[in-house]
Parts: structure tokens; sequence; C-alpha cells
């Protein structure tokens, strides 16, 4: 079986070629998109076993400007760092791909690769970027039940808790609709209030800003 170094030998080029015809710019298994209101990036994760690969794809907001460290800089943005990381399936590992010795099988798994992108990344993607996003359709009633509700509107799992999911909303919501921003901030924060011995972490400040402002919502 070859190893991930001479997988992607293979497939980096009509990998990159075909991202790129869908907008996407970078090298090797990682291509970042920026709109004026996101980071985005689509990605082929090798398995740390070796032997197979999964894919994967992850939205960050511009809104979402700071983290636990601080101002974040998003031209050193991490994958791992964007607020929204998703699968391409309803579970969070996904589809794999296993590696095989024969360059023409292995050109044929990056079509099935690609197939999956197109068919599950790409029109998640546009939900982000459509007016209004996925992020401002999203409804309150819907956080009870959040991975399932996400899932049900997507057909995708995203690797985050309910509780950032609202912060992020809020953050985003808070100058494109207050009222709305407001309803998330303060459901995020009675999360945490439930639990006595939960200490306050960095997002509570955004919550009780947001909370705080007032022009008429």
């Amino acid at each position: 079986m070859i190893t991930t170094a001479e997988f992607k030998k293979l497939i980096a080029r009509p990998f990159g070629q075909e991202m790129r015809t869908y907008g996407f710019k970078g090298t090797g298994f990682e291509y970042r998109q920026e709109t004026a209101d996101y980071l985005i990036v689509i990605y082929i994760a090798p398995s740390r076993w070796g032997g197979n690969c999964s894919a994967g794809f992850a939205v960050h907001p511009k809104q979402v400007d700071h983290d636990y460290d601080g101002k974040i800089d998003f031209r050193k943005l991490k994958t791992y760092q964007y607020e929204f990381n998703m699968s391409l399936a309803k579970d969070p590992n996904g589809p794999s791909w296993d590696y095989a010795n024969e360059e023409k099988t292995n050109l044929e798994t990056l079509n099935k690769i690609l197939a999956t992108i197109k068919n599950v990344a790409l029109p998640v993607i546009e939900q982000f970027k459509a007016s209004p996003s996925i992020l401002e359709l999203f409804d309150m009633n819907e956080m009870s039940k959040f991975h399932k509700n996400w899932t049900k509107r997507t057909g995708v799992y995203i690797a985050t808790t309910s509780e950032r999911f609202a912060w992020a909303i809020a953050l985003v919501l808070e100058k494109k609709n207050l009222a709305k921003a407001k309803q998330f901030a303060n459901w995020c924060l009675s999360q945490s209030q439930n639990d006595e011995e939960e200490e306050e972490w960095f997002g509570d400040k955004d919550l009780k800003r947001i909370l705080k402002t007032n022009n008429g919502a």
C-alpha cells in the first residue's frame, strides 16, 4: 500500500485543477476561498495510521475575529481553528477512501472524493453565502436539538457545541439583526448559568455586550 505522501503526489494536480474551477486556491490537500463575510476551506485529511483518507470542509465568519488567545489573524488561521468544521456526512467521521498501489485506481478514488465534495460540501457552502444566510435563518427554536436540526438543514455533521454555536451566531447577527442576536446571546448565557461550577469563558463578555446594546432592538 502506498504512503500518504505518494497518494498526495498522484492526486495533487487534478485535485487542485478541480478545486480552482470552484473558485478555491491552495496546494496539496487544502484549498481555500475568501468572501466578504467568510473564510472557507475544503480539505482531504489523511488517516493518522495511513492507508486511507477522509475529507471535510470548514467555514469561518469574519465577525468571529477573536478567541481564547485574543485577536485572530485570518491570514494564519489553521483549518482546525475555523469556527464551523463539518464532515461530508451526517456523522462526525464521514466517508473514507483507501489508497491503492495503482495510479488509475487512486485517480478514480479522487473522482469519488470530488463528487462527494460537489454534492455535499458545495451546497452547504452556498447556504452560507446566500442572502439571507443559513446563520441568519437558523431559529432559536432549533437550539434544543441543535446538532439534529443542523444536520436536517444541511445533511452534514458540525463539530461544535450548541453554546459555542449560539455565541458565534450572536456575533454574526449583532450588526444585521440585533434582536435575534440578543435571543441567541441570552440563550447561551442561560446555559452556562445553569451550571453553578462552570467558570466564565471569554465569550460571556461578547454576550453581555450584545444584550446591553440598544439601538431600538
